[in-house]
C-alpha cells in the first residue's frame, strides 16, 4: 500500500510542477516557479517532520520529491553565471538557500 500512495504522491508532485513550469513558461529562465516549488516543497517538508515514517516517505519523499527539482537549481545558477556574473551566482545561491531553510523553519515551528 505505502508504493502505491509513493507512486501516487510522485505523479501529482510531477504534475504540479509541469503546471507551475507552464505558467512561469513566459520568463526566460523560469527561476520563479522554480524558486516557488522549492520553497513550498522545503515548507511542506518542515510541517512533515513530525510525521510518521510512512507520511515522510510517501509525501515528503514521494509527492515533495516530484515537486521540487534540484537539478533545475543547479542549471540556473551555471545560466546565471555564464550569462550574468558570478556575484550573481553567488547571491541566487545564497538567496533560494536562505529562504528554503527559512520555509522548513517556518513549516517545522508550526506543525
Amino acid at each position: 500500500m505505502i508504493a502505491v500512495g509513493f507512486l501516487l504522491a510522485a505523479a501529482v508532485g510531477a504534475f504540479l510542477r509541469g503546471y507551475v513550469t507552464d505558467l512561469d513558461a513566459h520568463f526566460d529562465r523560469q527561476m520563479y516557479g522554480t524558486a516557488a516549488v522549492n520553497i513550498a516543497g522545503s515548507f511542506l517538508l518542515g510541517i512533515l517532520h513530525h510525521s510518521s515514517a510512512s507520511a515522510m516517505l510517501i509525501v515528503g519523499v514521494g509527492g515533495l520529491g516530484a515537486l521540487t527539482t534540484f537539478s533545475t537549481f543547479v542549471l540556473q545558477i551555471d545560466f546565471i553565471n555564464r550569462e550574468g556574473t558570478a556575484t550573481g551566482a553567488v547571491l541566487y545561491v545564497v538567496g533560494m538557500l536562505t529562504l528554503g531553510v527559512g520555509a522548513a523553519w517556518l513549516g517545522w515551528s508550526i506543525s
